[in-house]
């Protein structure tokens, strides 16, 4: 057991050789002496043998009294200071399995408490008689004392990692580790340039389209990034060039519509993205050949005749690139064929932990297993169940107070909804203005420009949909319900789950926490 404390301008160490912890917190200290022991009038001396090559010194003489008292001392010192309202009771023994004591003990030695070679054999009944029963101070309240103690002895401290500062070198290691799909894909040479990335979330596909968008504004190109969401165009948009154009598919219709004279009247009306949609699979034959590169994210998203429609815009000798995930195909269409496209799979992740990725796993969300690359371990997913009587809400606050208690900050949180907006009771409309004490910011609808418009708040509140691309240090997956791990939910799960780059929470039903539970096991 080695102790150490500052003295003045340096510190001072020291050890005993064993303590003995009874069940009621009493400590015995156990100085062992293997060599020579003398008595010297009033203190017994232990013979040690000169230090280093100096031979021909005399043996060191060292009082076993004062070693004994100031290792006591100062373990007892050091507990009192760090647990001040804890009890500390410590006592001693001296351990001679090499000596013999002659002549009387000096006065400052207990023969109780000294084992020689003589009553080696009363050892183990010396030291049971010594911790026997509790102590005469005893009292029930010290039991909360005990585990202190044990943690103090046992050269245990806990560190627990700073959530602000893991989730920074998370971000940092994501963007250095995940450039080499950036990197392969420059080392490739087609004519035309036509490249099919099939890449898994956290790929580093955003990395390979910014790379792209940047070398053509640098170079004087004209250039347009097309997804299908529009928070992860407006959050390409932040990092982007000004110098290209970085839209989602129904702005770029909307665009068309303005230049046709064609713009809806009510963007909130039914069916006004649908009837923009059709326009632009109409004008784009018009339009095209007008860019040098393209660049077409969330290509799963993407209906057939869109996707027609958008490769139509690309120069002839003009550099291409798609973008997709099939695991994350969330709705229902019918896929352009690029299969003469060269293509590049990459199954691995190098954005979510690596506990989320294998709790991906686990549950079996991807046709096949993805790999995980991130540096970072992160922490196990959590389950929170609400009943059928009950809202999820309560269990969403809970699960984000936990959150906020670790250390992430509100702005580092997004809370997902497994429904889309339309049926969240949480991210649609009427939902909560604030979440465990933060409001929420939340889509409440478009403008008449057809721009998003967001309520004032801090803490994220959206849909796993529409949050597609995009993500976040913690991330919690609420108002998941449904009868059986089908594909579609499978396949929400992952895109909710492979968001968070530290730590996930899941809101979720009775039934589905039974499926999910059957899934793992």
């Amino acid at each position: 057991m080695h102790w150490a404390k500052a003295k003045e301008s340096a510190s001072v160490y020291g050890e005993i050789d064993f303590i003995v912890l009874s069940p009621y917190g009493q400590l015995l200290a156990i100085e062992q002496k293997d060599g020579h022991v003398v008595i010297d009038g009033d203190d017994l001396l232990a013979r040690y043998k000169p230090r280093g090559n100096n031979q021909g010194q005399e043996e060191r003489l060292k009082s076993v009294t004062t070693q004994v008292g100031r290792n006591l001392h100062a373990l007892r010192n050091t507990f009192s200071k760090r647990f001040p309202n804890c009890k500390f009771d410590i006592d001693y023994l001296l351990y001679l399995p090499a000596a013999t004591i002659q002549g009387k003990l000096p006065s400052s030695i207990d023969p109780k408490r000294l084992i020689d070679a003589k009553r080696d054999h009363q050892l183990i009944e010396t030291v049971e008689s010594l911790l026997a029963g509790p102590p005469k101070s005893w009292s029930d309240n010290r039991l909360n004392d005990l585990p202190i103690i044990d943690q103090f002895l046992s050269q245990r401290f806990g560190v627990a990692p700073h959530i602000g500062v893991l989730g920074r070198t998370a971000r940092d290691f994501t963007t250095i580790i995940s450039g080499g799909l950036t990197a392969w894909t420059l080392r490739l040479s087609m004519l035309p340039w036509r490249l099919r990335v099939q890449g898994t979330a956290g790929s580093g596909k955003t990395q390979l389209a910014l790379h792209l968008l940047r070398d053509a504004a640098a170079a004087g190109r004209s250039a347009l990034y097309v997804c299908f969401n529009r928070p992860l165009a407006d959050a390409m948009k932040s990092i982007s060039p000004s110098e290209v154009h970085v839209v989602t598919f129904h702005e770029l219709a909307r665009t068309l519509a303005v230049e046709t004279n064609q713009l809806p009247e009510d963007f909130s009306a039914d069916g006004v993205f649908e009837s923009l949609a059709k326009l632009f699979v109409e004008v784009s034959p018009k339009i095209a050949g007008q860019f040098d590169t393209l660049i077409v994210d969330e290509g799963q998203d993407f209906e057939k005749e869109w996707s027609e429609g958008l490769l139509r815009l690309a120069k002839e000798n003009g550099q291409v690139l798609w973008l997709e995930d099939s695991e994350q195909a969330l709705y229902q269409r019918t896929q352009v064929d690029l299969s003469r496209w060269v293509t590049i799979k990459s199954p691995t992740n190098y954005r979510t932990s690596k506990l989320i990725v294998e709790f991906i796993n686990w549950l079996k969300l991807t046709d096949e297993p993805i790999e995980a690359a991130s540096p970072v371990i992160g922490f196990d997913p959590t389950l929170y169940i609400y009943y059928d009587d009950e809202s999820p809400a309560k269990q969403t606050e809970s699960a984000v107070l936990q959150l906020i208690q670790a250390g992430y900050s509100p702005s580092n949180i997004a809370v997902l909804s497994f429904r889309g907006i339309a049926n969240s009771k949480l991210a649609g409309k009427g939902g909560p203005v604030s979440l465990a004490g933060f409001n929420v910011r939340k889509q409440l609808g478009y403008d008449a420009n057809g721009n998003t418009v967001w309520s004032q708040g801090n803490l994220l509140v959206d849909s796993i949909y529409r949050f597609k691309g995009q993500a976040a240090d913690a991330v919690v997956i609420t108002e998941v319900d449904f009868e059986s791990l089908d594909a579609r939910s499978k396949r929400l799960l992952f895109v909710g789950l492979s968001r968070a780059r530290l730590q996930t929470k899941l809101v979720v039903s009775e039934r589905a926490c039974d499926l999910l539970l059957n899934q793992l096991q």
